[in-house]
């Protein structure tokens, strides 16, 4: 997956005379906001810094500073929308484990957004907290532990995992998820914490796999840039930064996230002439308002967003997966899986009926994707997926 370049739908491109005009006009426009805000300077201070260490493709949009500041017709996101699945599927398996991550990208997501934590002997983990007393059996500080210490922890030992088919999972190693990314054709989004002192072997062990135009890298430190000079960064917008600034920032940042509620057509259409894409949050309003989140992120003209339920925004960005019916351990009672069907990671939660001589039984997959056939009595039966919103329908039949 590459991040596309940003093309407005049914606008023609100026010419270079207006270009130029534009361009003199945003820089006015900075030099008056520059004049009330010193952040302002201290931003391109910072800017200036980073830019000679980057290496990005170059830009093809034309900048319309008047945009900045009124949008009018909000600009058309990415046909293809980015998703992001927050610390994977967070709501089908426990948060920051390998299984979470095989779930979100089950249903074909662009990225999972890792918690990136370091431990004392300097390896790298999926972490949220700075400590491990939430989420596992353990206590202290991820930082104070070996990677062998935090790999020894239960990372179900919390509601709703507690006791439940997940209960024992283990805390993800970055390598494990990087592997996972490779074999699937993802990437990562890597919201590094601040146990990690390396920043750079972050990005050089990305590298290391081959995902850095896949993922990106949710910092501001050099050291990416310095081992990976490919690298994309995620600049979390705030609501004081006027059109200008933000198309600055976008020539170093090359993906926008945080708050929905943080941006408006104007700050999108900013971003965009700096050939930037925009991921805000889907869940900041709460499970029950992630679609409408989403909706309401394409409608101003975000590429995509970051959601903890991928299945609801891959149906509603009409984004859904091709399925399979795989039998698995035929015997006395077989096993029937519904998997992805390219990249053969497990559906939990859907229901596969079975069908026989009028007789129809309902099973419900669990782990893996996988359900138990109740006996020899179904063999021959078909088996069936009706499909939903996210996930294309699919059938097989039992051996007999």
């Amino acid at each position: 997956m590459t991040f596309p370049s940003v093309r407005r739908a049914a606008r023609a491109l100026v010419t270079v005379a207006a270009l130029a005009a534009g361009m003199t006009a945003g820089l006015t426009a900075g030099t008056a906001h520059a004049a009330d805000d010193p952040r302002i300077e201290q931003y391109r201070q910072a800017l200036a810094a980073l830019k000679p260490l980057t290496r990005q493709p170059v830009c093809d949009q034309v900048p319309e500073p008047e945009r900045w500041e009124h949008a009018g017709t909000p600009d058309q996101g990415s046909a293809d929308v980015l998703i992001s699945a927050h610390r994977g599927a967070n709501t089908l398996a426990p948060e920051n484990t390998l299984k979470s991550y095989e779930y979100a990208f089950a249903y074909g997501v662009d990225l999972v957004e890792v918690d990136v934590q370091q431990t004392r002997d300097g390896r790298f983990v999926a972490l949220h907290d700075s400590t491990v007393d939430r989420t596992t059996d353990g206590t202290g500080d991820i930082a104070d532990l070996t990677f062998d210490e935090v790999r020894a922890l239960n990372a179900a030992d919390y509601a709703p995992w507690k006791g439940g088919a997940y209960d024992h999972s283990r805390i993800a190693s970055l390598e494990e998820i990087l592997a996972l990314a490779q074999r699937v054709g993802g990437g990562l989004e890597l919201d590094i914490k601040g146990s990690v002192t390396e920043e750079g072997k972050v990005a050089e062990l990305v590298g290391r796999y081959g995902l850095i135009e896949e993922s990106i890298f949710n910092s501001a430190d050099s050291r990416i840039f310095v081992a990976e000079p490919g690298a994309r960064l995620i600049y979390n917008r705030d609501t004081w930064e006027p059109g200008f600034l933000i198309n600055e920032v976008g020539q170093v940042f090359k993906v926008f996230g945080s708050r929905l509620d943080e941006y408006t057509p104007e700050s999108v259409a900013a971003a965009h002439d700096s050939c930037a894409v925009i991921m805000p949050h889907a869940y900041d309003a709460g499970p029950d308002q992630e679609v409408a989140q989403f909706q309401h992120a394409r409608a101003i003209g975000a590429d995509g967003v970051q959601t903890n339920q991928p299945a609801l925004i891959v149906a509603a960005a009409g984004e859904a997966v091709d399925s399979e019916l795989v039998v698995r351990h035929q015997g006395t009672a077989g096993t029937v899986c519904l998997v992805n069907a390219g990249n053969g990671l497990g559906f939990p939660g859907k229901t596969v009926r079975l069908a026989k001589s009028g007789r129809s039984a309902d099973l419900t997959t669990g782990y893996d994707g996988c359900a138990a056939v109740p006996g020899v009595n179904w063999r021959g039966a078909s088996v069936s997926f009706a499909g939903d919103g996210a996930v294309h329908a699919s059938r097989t039949r039992l051996a007999g």
